[in-house]
């Protein structure tokens, strides 16, 4: 066994590739053949990851939740024990930890047992009222088959070889590239990308996009460092979904710092998250892994002099795709110079890796929609489909896939993975002549039985989103004794955006046998839009925005009868109070899109006195401070009333932000981007606009003793 490990650790370093080895059998004895790896390998640097931690030798050893430190750290042999536990997120992170030349080594039992066998991840993603005898048992059979079929992969099962390599060497590797200034590249691709990107001009943006393991966030830090260094910017800031994720560009900022003599300049560059970004002034911004960002919060940044937004394409990280496509369009019509570069060499191994192809493959990194000429929507026919019928159709699971890997969603590992095990999702597509044009993702929520005594008093079930909130917010512990379902996710095609699919998706879901529909998402308004034109609505928002992502989260709610607007009523009562606390700095527009969502009922109604004030602040000598009371119930009754005035965009943003939200002039001038005195005089003339009628005689009075009006 060793002399063909030996073999093909040779093999590898030929080609400046990697190889995988499965070692499958009982844990003890796979756990004892990478030690005996591992000791023939004595000078090179590996690292063994379990999920207990409990193999100890004169290599480095961690538990697999700790694997998000050792995205972006190299190795030559990387053991992942998957005995225990099979994240699929472990493998798409740390499978990129291994160079070239390199051997990544899966401990797994003997495959027959394997490919039925229950381990972390599966107990990770049970719900409430399944259990392990309802595992679906389809994503390691998968895997298996992957690894059957990859020439890249050797596999040692129950004491032999059932599968030898059969991989090639591609191109050799050219070797480092020597460049000016000391410092030294990886490929040509480097350094090709560094000159263009220290040519960055005033109110220009440079968008890099890169499959993983392409070296962007090293060129990025050599680039900034070198830019530091010659004056050519003077401050600069860098943000990330995580802050764990700059650890190649800080680490490369350093070294071409300190090649150029110049380490003090690091002080220079400032980590942000991504909401203070926009508050912050920089002389260069730059985006790392911007595809894990939301795009209103992306296009918020271009009001810094010069900005570099770069992302993975396809990778771990995985959302690059939707990235290109979704936010340089919006970009564009920023009227700012757009300059695209693309990497496509790998630096950590030679094109062509075996390893790289299986994972991409086997994880569907790399799917993407079908090509399509054109679509007639009249025609498309919506089909239920079982995981395991995709699975055995791969171009149609790469279509339905392909869609969300292109959409706005964060796609990892893990969403495949619970696609292929959990039994409570299924799948959902509308087709055009055999091809998928819109894909959507299920999860059956609900039918609780005794657990909904315990929610109701505080237990807190895996997923089962909507039925937790309607417990948990409205005390109805009943709703969770039907059965719904959660729309996890829906995408269309990027080629046919905005035809209506997306809506009509909608409708054929409402008719499933369910006893209710929802979905919870980081909104947006346009999200917003989308689901209340599909008659769902608002029940519940969180009371912070997520802080990595810039949204709130809220979930939204369709019932066959008029339970769901009896809700979103209740919820627009909290969420108008809550605008003066909680909600204070939410953004205007969002607020708004959240209000407009909310089903209308009756009319504005307030006391004879309340009118009154109300002209007297119109038309009259009352200031905002002493009616402020009463042009809150004014704001918060329009906003839920159905018979009302109607007002602008900009006049409903007036009062959510002095009205409702409580802020000050300069503040509500800031929020909607007028000045001060703006709002103040179009406060009044909106407030206006809801007099009439019986009050006419008293207006009129107004007008002549203060405006000098005759009636």
């Amino acid at each position: 066994m060793l002399n063909y490990i030996l073999h093909l650790a040779k093999e590898a370093e030929r080609c400046n590739h990697r190889r995988l080895v499965v070692l499958a059998g009982q844990r003890d004895e796979t756990l004892t053949l990478l030690r005996d790896i591992f000791t023939e390998f004595s000078d090179k640097r590996r690292i063994v990851f379990t999920w207990r931690g409990d193999l100890e030798g004169d290599f480095e050893s961690e538990k697999l939740k700790n694997a998000d430190k050792y995205m972006g750290a190299t190795y030559d042999l990387v053991g992942i024990d998957l005995h225990e536990s099979f994240v699929p997120n472990d493998l798409g992170k740390l499978a990129g930890t291994v160079r070239g030349g390199g051997l990544l080594i899966l401990l797994t039992p003997a495959l027959e047992v394997w490919a039925h066998s229950i381990n972390y991840f599966h107990e990770s993603i049970l719900t409430p009222p399944y259990s392990k005898e309802d595992i679906k048992h389809n994503f390691i059979p998968w895997v298996i088959n992957k690894l059957m079929e990859s020439p890249g992969v050797a596999i040692y099962c129950n004491g032999k070889w059932i599968k030898k390599c059969n991989a090639r060497c591609a191109e050799a590797h050219d070797g480092l590239i020597p460049f000016m200034d000391n410092l030294v590249f990886m490929t040509h691709d480097q350094e090709r990308v560094f000159r263009r990107i220290v040519e960055i001009k005033s109110r220009m943006a440079i968008v890099l996009t890169a499959d993983r393991g392409r070296g962007k966030s090293s060129v990025l830090g050599m680039a900034v460092g070198h830019m530091l260094y010659n004056k050519r910017c003077r401050n600069v800031c860098v943000t990330a979904p995580k802050k764990e994720n700059l650890g190649e560009f800080f680490r490369f900022l350093r070294s071409t710092l300190e090649a150029l003599g110049a380490k003090k300049l690091e002080s220079r560059v400032k980590y942000l998250d991504p909401v203070s970004v926009p508050s912050t002034r920089c002389d260069l911004l730059v985006v790392d892994e911007a595809a894990g960002i939301p795009v209103p919060l992306l296009l918020k940044y271009v009001g810094h002099r010069r900005v570099i937004y770069s992302t993975t394409t396809h990778g771990y990280e995985g959302t690059g795709r939707a990235f290109t496509v979704r936010f340089l369009g919006a970009l564009k019509r920023q009227k700012i110079h757009v300059r695209m570069l693309e990497m496509h060499e790998p630096i950590r191994y030679a094109a062509g890796d075996p390893v790289e192809h299986w994972l991409f493959s086997t994880l569907l990194l790399d799917s993407e929609p079908a090509t399509i000429e054109g679509v007639d929507v009249s025609k498309l026919k919506y089909k239920r489909y079982k995981i395991e019928e995709l699975l055995k159709n791969e171009q149609k699971l790469r279509e339905y896939y392909g869609i969300f890997v292109l959409a706005h969603y964060r796609n990892n590992p893990n969403d495949f993975g619970i696609l292929c095990d959990a039994p409570n999702h299924e799948i959902r597509v509308l087709e055009y002549k055999g091809h998928i044009v819109c894909s959507v993702q299920l999860a059956r929520e609900g039918a609780l039985g005794e657990f909904a005594e315990d929610m109701y008093y505080g237990y807190i079930p895996p997923g089962n989103i909507v039925p937790d909130v309607i417990i948990k917010h409205y005390r109805n512990r009943e709703f969770a004794k039907k059965q719904g379902y959660r729309i996890v996710r829906i995408a269309t095609h990027p080629d046919f955006m905005n035809m209506g699919i997306g809506t009509r998706m909608l409708e054929y879901i409402k008719n499933e046998e369910a006893d209710w529909v929802g979905s919870s998402f980081g909104a947006t308004p346009q999200l917003l839009r989308f689901w209340t034109r599909g008659g769902f609505l608002p029940v519940h928002i969180s009371p912070r925005m997520n802080e990595k992502t810039g949204e709130y989260s809220v979930v939204v709610l369709r019932t066959p009868d008029s339970y769901a607007e009896e809700l979103s009523r209740k919820f627009a009562e909290r969420f108008v109070l809550l605008l003066g606390d909680l909600h204070r700095e939410m953004d205007v527009h969002m607020a708004r899109a959240i209000l407009a969502a909310i089903p209308g009922s009756g009319k504005i109604n307030l006391s004879d006195e309340d009118w009154k004030r109300i002209i007297a602040y119109a038309w009259g000598p009352a200031n905002y401070e002493v009616t402020a009371d009463v042009l809150w119930k004014l704001a918060k009754q329009y906003f839920m009333a159905k018979k009302k005035p109607r007002l602008s965009a900009e006049q409903e943003r007036i009062l959510i932000a002095k009205v409702l939200q409580h802020r000050t002039w300069h503040e509500a001038g800031r929020a909607v981007g007028r000045g001060d005195m703006y709002v103040v005089i179009e406060l009044r003339e909106t407030v206006r606009k809801f007099i009439g009628g019986e009050y006419n005689d008293e207006v009129s009075e107004f007008q002549r003793r203060f405006h000098g009006e005759d009636s």
